[in-house]
């Protein structure tokens, strides 16, 4: 273990040390639909998020970042007289993010992105695997600094135990949300 830590220790220095290999940053703002599910209702999300890497060669990004979401939604009542109800929830995320711009020389480019993580699924409030995949384009403004705005799917996906009237249950549940992402990249 300690010889693959080292390893790694020495790749990062090494590639860090190459002028190829250069810092970036992205900071963005989201607004979308949130799509819980079959028993919950469809509702809206806003957001933010951030990430931090090297750009690895030109145009292809490598890094790390935080996700955080607030959610609204409609949850069935219960009963015969009853009346669904809004709620709310927080959804947060830690990732590790890819993005490729196809024509990074150019002022207007083209990106793909991933995102690959986990967090916390606040709706019904358990860990979660997080997936979020992005087409957009970017603004070059000057050479280190422009606006990014781009279209993302984002998938919250959790399980967990249930223990209602003495049975213990299994399950997993699946939220998702479409949303327009805006930011900067510095």
């Amino acid at each position: 273990m300690k010889k693959i830590l080292l390893l790694i220790a020495a790749i990062v220095i090494t590639a860090s040390s190459a002028s190829a290999i250069k810092y970036k940053g992205y900071g963005e703002v989201n607004g979308g639909a949130f799509i819980p599910g079959s028993y919950y209702g469809t509702g809206g999300m806003i957001g933010i998020s951030t990430s931090h890497g090297v750009e690895i060669i030109d145009g292809l990004f490598a890094g790390a970042g935080i996700d955080a979401n607030y959610v609204t939604y409609t949850e069935p009542g219960h009963g015969k007289y009853s009346v669904d109800e809004s709620d709310y929830a927080g959804n947060f995320a830690i990732f590790a993010e890819a993005r490729y711009n196809f024509l990074r020389k150019r002022r207007v480019s083209p990106f793909v992105g991933m995102r690959l993580g986990g967090g916390y699924e606040g709706v019904e409030e358990q860990g979660c695997f997080y997936f979020s995949p992005a087409v957009g384009v970017t603004i070059n403004i000057t050479k280190r600094f422009g606006l990014d705005a781009s279209l993302a799917y984002s998938l919250w996906n959790g399980s967990d135990k249930d223990n209602d009237y003495g049975y213990n249950s299994d399950f997993s549940k699946s939220f998702h949300g479409v949303s327009v992402r805006f930011g900067v990249h510095f």
